[in-house]
């Protein structure tokens, strides 16, 4: 099943900002602006409670510079937190989540305008096949904080950007909207320790482990937020 993103999206603002609304009261409080676009089916079930299995998209594959077992691993926190479950290796997934994430490199850009996404896109498995999706999309969730210092990593934004999306799933927000998170936000804090502690018990010694474990708080890298 294909959305389009072309669709009238009118109530978008207001649940955002509802969403946040408590987390943004203080004025005193610097916060990061992220933007966010979810689409999701009719009739897509809510996925608390079910099991999934991430894939990468084919356009991120390839990509060495990234660290992606640390882009995983604060996947895998964040949707635990929105009460999902990894599908065991030899076990079917309910759901497949193929996950996008990048930079806009183009040379021209006002670099306070690139924009570092995350995009998490569910389709069904009804098949209940153990390497691939066997039915349409459910939901699509893409958000994007901009002005990433160049040459910064793009895993230091996956806290931030996970903390954001798992409110999303199986959402429709109508239109791109921006949502502001305080900098000092509990949830972006929970991602990245739980983040580095999967990562030194299943990577010990390794470069994405030693790298994450004595690099500087994530997110590491973004742009200075915006004082209120």
């Amino acid at each position: 099943m294909n959305f389009s993103r072309s669709t009238s999206r009118l109530l978008g603002f207001l649940a955002a900002t509802l969403l946040f609304a408590n987390g943004c009261s203080n004025p005193f409080i610097a916060k990061y602006k992220v933007l966010v676009d979810s689409i999701s089916a009719p009739d897509a079930p809510k996925p608390q409670g079910q099991s999934y299995r991430l894939v990468a998209k084919p356009a991120v594959v390839n990509r060495t510079p990234v660290q992606m077992p640390i882009i995983a691993a604060c996947i895998n926190v964040a949707l635990a937190g929105a009460g999902m479950f990894e599908a065991p290796e030899n076990a079917p997934s309910d759901i497949f989540i193929e996950v996008g994430f990048g930079t806009d490199g183009a040379p021209r850009i006002d670099p306070a305008a690139r924009e570092t996404y995350l995009q998490l896109s569910a389709r069904a498995n009804p098949e209940r096949s153990l390497t691939r999706p066997t039915g349409g999309e459910m939901w699509d969730v893409r958000v994007a904080v901009l002005g990433l210092n160049p040459g910064s990593p793009l895993e230091g934004a996956m806290p931030l950007l996970c903390s954001v999306a798992v409110n999303y799933l199986a959402a429709d927000t109508h239109l791109e909207t921006t949502v502001e998170v305080p900098h000092n936000s509990p949830a972006i804090a929970a991602i990245r320790d739980a983040a580095i502690k999967t990562l030194e018990a299943k990577y010990p010694g390794s470069p994405a482990a030693a790298a994450t474990a004595t690099a500087p708080p994530i997110p590491k890298g973004l742009p200075p937020p915006t004082p209120k």
